[in-house]
């Protein structure tokens, strides 16, 4: 729920907290009745009261059509990614090893400057399996062709991780973040 809806909503709850004490003040007879009716048979000939409750009607079922609304996928960036899981324990490995070992592969290779990997867990809903991301925020050297470079990379990184954890099908997304200026390792200039 974004900031936007929690706003709502706790305007909405202080009004209806506000109502309901005025409806027990009423039922106990601190006011006269005969003013408290001359003053609702008032507001309920005003068209203010009208607009204000066609609005109260739509933030309502705002919420409500948030609340039944599905959730989006969650994802964390911290804790363990659990591999096995048996009857003894679990087998976890730690989302920063798991980063720190594809930043490793990611700078063997050939035309990235600098690598740095974001790993998610990700569960799409409640009940689906929880399974891997991971972002790459690369820089990569000038007159490195961009396309064949990031399949290498996610290439690279799957093979390794499933050599490694027995993890298939990663999801790998690239972002090119930078150009390097220095000279491509391969490209010496010849003086």
């Amino acid at each position: 729920m974004g900031i936007i809806n929690r706003f709502l909503l706790f305007v909405s709850m202080i009004g209806l907290a506000l109502l309901s004490v005025l409806v027990l003040v009423l039922c106990m007879g601190v006011l006269p009745e005969s003013v408290w009716l001359n003053e609702i048979h008032y507001i309920l000939s005003r068209r203010e009261t009208v607009a204000v409750s066609v609005v109260l009607l739509l933030v309502a079922l705002h919420l409500l059509g948030v609340s039944l609304r599905g959730r989006a996928e969650r994802t964390h960036e911290r804790g363990d990614f659990i591999l096995l899981q048996g009857a003894e324990g679990g087998v976890r490995v730690a989302l920063p090893a798991i980063r720190a070992m594809a930043e490793r592969t990611l700078l063997s290779l050939h035309g990235i400057r600098m690598a740095k990997v974001r790993a998610q867990r990700v569960r799409a809903s409640k009940n689906a399996p929880e399974t891997l991301r991971l972002v790459l925020d690369l820089t990569v050297s000038r007159g490195t062709p961009v396309a064949s470079l990031t399949e290498a990379a996610a290439a690279a990184i799957r093979t390794e991780l499933r050599e490694t954890m027995g993890l298939e099908d990663v999801a790998v997304e690239s972002h090119i973040t930078a150009f390097s200026d220095a000279v491509p390792a391969g490209k010496r200039r010849v003086v």
